[in-house]
């Protein structure tokens, strides 16, 4: 469920089982922000929901803004705080966690805090970090990891252009989860994350991050609500695939 307000996110647990993140995007220097605030009780679908509405007003690659988003689930979503700014070139994303020990070494690949409940909800193999860094610094852009003013961590995502539409680094034969969800796209689309996740029986966390790759790819499209749906190309390759 989403409630219109100013443009910037921020999380914070309620009541011990619901997750806020409120997303506010910086229309104009001297007006408020338009902020909407997303709630859910469990973490993965609020990961899914943020990411599905700052990826529409968003020029920074998908893959890099999902692997931020999904690091507020390390701080528990408190205040968590997703701002967009400079016409959607620039996103921060904060919260009140327990912060980064090392962020030198948060941004190497292999170092991680994730335990094996954070590892349920997403990856937490310590390369999301790295792998943003990497991503953004491909499109010219810059990703920095600060301290937040009393506690927890600042992401910041800025690039200069929106992403050249190329395969940047997913090319090749879509995986197995991949041929799964296009083949269920094809008969069913268009198709919420949500749903996807249960026809398949797999992770929402999962499955989402695959529709980035292949959205990434060209091979299916997004609505502004969720739903997804096969391109062109996307169609064509499932063509091939059985």
């Amino acid at each position: 469920m989403s409630t219109d307000l100013p443009d910037t996110i921020s999380g914070t647990e309620l009541h011990g089982s619901t997750y806020v993140v409120r997303v506010a995007v910086h229309r104009a220097s001297l007006e408020p922000p338009a902020i909407t605030e997303i709630r859910d009780i469990a973490p993965a679908p609020i990961i899914e929901s943020t990411f599905s509405h700052v990826a529409q007003i968003s020029s920074v690659p998908p893959l890099a803004l999902r692997e931020i988003i999904e690091n507020l689930v390390h701080a528990d979503f408190r205040d968590a705080l997703v701002t967009v700014l400079d016409a959607g070139r620039t996103v921060r994303v904060s919260d009140r966690g327990p912060g980064v020990p090392d962020p030198r070494r948060a941004m190497e690949p292999g170092y991680t805090t994730a335990d094996e409940r954070i590892r349920q909800i997403v990856r937490g193999a310590g390369s999301g970090l790295a792998l943003a860094s990497g991503l953004v610094a491909a499109e010219g852009g810059l990703l920095e990891l600060e301290d937040n003013l009393g506690g927890g961590t600042v992401v910041t995502i800025t690039v200069d252009a929106p992403p050249a539409p190329d395969d940047a680094g997913v090319s090749g034969q879509p995986n197995d989860v991949q041929r799964s969800l296009l083949a269920l796209l094809l008969e069913m689309a268009p198709a919420h994350p949500e749903t996807m996740a249960r026809e398949l029986g797999l992770p929402l966390g999962v499955v989402g991050r695959e529709l980035v790759l292949l959205e990434h790819r060209g091979l299916v499209a997004r609505f502004a609500d969720g739903g997804r749906v096969l391109t062109e190309r996307g169609a064509a390759i499932v063509a091939t695939l059985f």
